[in-house]
């Protein structure tokens, strides 16, 4: 079964996730495996350094859409991409410095740019074809974690398990003590 057949037939695109497909419209990706996140900070001008501390991960904005992302060295490539795509919707995001803000508009701004980045690594499009069995197989680079974070996106709560009948969907949460 495909994710596409236990979708909500009323789903609608939030706005992170509409600006997420409008960066991927530029790029002729066809598999999330393609997504190339520094292709993709390149075209905006956006450009990655090494952090000056080796656990602080930040971004400088120089312009709309445009500035540094300072990451910690790491071999981790999923960390990196993680690290990488949530400094980019910061910066294609918010035009403010996070070190002007309230700490709960930075924890706003957080919260966007978390959501943005898996809207933008693991699009609607893409997930739709996706045998369900296999979803964290067909998106290399993110483990499980983040595909369940992805998937309470589009469902209302957590779901432990996603079922169709009569042409609807539903989801099946395990009550716990």
């Amino acid at each position: 079964m495909k994710l596409a057949d236990v979708l909500p037939s009323q789903y609608s695109f939030n706005i992170m996730e509409e600006r997420a497909n409008n960066v991927l419209k530029t790029f002729d990706y066809k598999y999330p495996d393609q997504i190339d996140i520094e292709q993709v900070c390149d075209y905006y001008k956006i450009k990655i350094k090494p952090s000056p501390e080796s656990a602080l991960t930040y971004s400088v904005c120089t312009g709309f859409r445009k500035g540094f992302i300072f990451l910690p060295k790491t071999h981790d490539y999923v960390k990196f991409k993680e690290l990488v795509g949530e400094e980019f919707g910061d910066l294609y995001l918010h035009a403010i410095s996070q070190m002007q803000t309230t700490k709960e508009l930075h924890a706003h701004q957080e919260r966007q740019a978390k959501n943005f980045s898996d809207y933008l690594y693991m699009p609607l499009n893409m997930l739709q074809e996706v045998v369900i069995s296999m979803l964290a197989d067909e998106f290399p680079g993110f483990g499980r974690v983040c595909v369940y974070y992805r998937l309470s996106l589009i469902f209302p709560e957590k779901a432990d398990a996603v079922v169709r009948s009569k042409g609807g969907f539903g989801y099946i949460k395990l009550l716990s003590e």
